[in-house]
């Protein structure tokens, strides 16, 4: 005999979409706020006052009672006689030279001396009185103020999202019955070629 039905089973299709659980840590960022007050340097200074009081050494030299224009027709008067010297001084040289009474070297060695001696004359004995006054720095500094607010947040703000679990069905579970046989007719002589 041959099998009449055709028996399928359709087995639950289930999806299931798991999320996890999280902990969700929400902290604003620290601020600072930057203010500054510029500094300064201010600086004082007064120039030295150099004092020369060459009195002293005037007087050592003869001149203390003199005043410039005295000085000047003194002095004039003494390159006047110094020059008419030194005209008759090279004259008696060149004399002395002529008769064999010198030598050069004798010669240069009177003007030597005598040259130390001109020297040491014009030498003050005295000398000048040096005083100054100011020659001072004052520096005031003040450096710049750097202040810095910080704005913290200590307390962490935590959010907890609990995870989930989805079941979606997308087909349920069924039983397909079909019948293969042949047409049964009620009653039987409704058959098509049905014999007796």
């Amino acid at each position: 005999m041959d099998q009449l039905l055709n028996i399928t089973s359709v087995p639950i299709n289930v999806e299931i979409n798991v999320t996890r659980a999280e902990l969700k840590l929400d902290t604003p960022a620290p601020t600072v706020q930057i203010s500054k007050s510029p500094g300064g340097m201010q600086i004082t200074a007064e120039p030295i006052k150099i004092n020369i009081d060459n009195t002293a050494a005037r007087e050592s030299l003869g001149y203390g009672h003199k005043n410039i224009d005295t000085f000047a027709k003194d002095e004039a008067q003494k390159g006047m006689k110094v020059a008419y010297q030194a005209v008759a001084n090279i004259v008696n040289e060149g004399n002395a030279l002529c008769n064999f009474e010198a030598t050069p070297a004798s010669i240069a060695t009177a003007k030597a001396t005598r040259t130390m001696e001109t020297i040491m004359d014009f030498l003050p004995k005295e000398g000048p009185d040096i005083s100054w006054s100011g020659n001072t720095l004052s520096i005031n500094y003040q450096a710049s103020e750097l202040n810095m607010d910080w704005n913290t947040n200590p307390e962490a703000k935590l959010e907890f999202v609990p995870g989930t679990v989805e079941f979606i069905v997308n087909q349920r579970p069924k039983l397909e019955i079909e019948y293969v046989g042949e047409p049964i007719y009620f009653p039987r002589s409704a058959a098509p070629g049905y014999e007796e």
